[in-house]
């Protein structure tokens, strides 16, 4: 069902053009090879592999292919191992229906999307932890700064 909504959501736009869609990993990897897409927008939880194994394949075997992620998930563990493997976007499926249009355009013109809230979940607490131990250290210091 999500993926018949997802596919609508995606054909409303005139720049995009669904040409397949799989309901595993292993056939989602098979499509890829036979029709050569621009973009694979690719599910974190997969009935036979996760995504993310989907996506190291293809990149292991320099598949050129732009992808994007989707997941329910927001957990930061994800978002760090989505950037580390060179995957192009990273997005929530409860982004608006444009915004995951904009990101398949996005990503297709090469442009890397990572939704701002996935980002802002997964960068915030290790900038306020950097802040923090910058602060400390001020203080332990004794140093006078003042911040504007």
């Amino acid at each position: 069902m999500i993926r018949r909504g997802i596919r609508r959501i995606l054909e409303k736009a005139s720049n995009i053009l669904v040409i397949g869609e799989a309901s595993t990993g292993a056939g989602a990897i098979h499509l890829v090879q036979e029709l050569q897409p621009d973009v694979l927008l690719l599910d974190i939880e997969m009935p036979d592999m996760q995504g993310l194994n989907v996506a190291q394949e293809l990149r292991t075997n320099h598949v050129p292919i732009s992808i994007l992620i989707l997941s329910a998930c927001a957990d930061d563990h994800f978002i760090e191992e989505t950037l580390q493997m060179g995957v192009d976007g990273y997005l929530n499926k409860s982004e608006p229906p444009a915004k995951i249009r904009e990101a398949v355009f996005h990503v297709s013109e090469k442009r890397n999307v990572i939704a701002l809230t996935s980002l802002l979940i997964f960068l915030l607490p290790k900038i306020g932890w950097a802040l923090y131990q910058a602060l400390d250290l001020v203080n332990a210091l004794s140093l006078d700064i003042n911040f504007f």
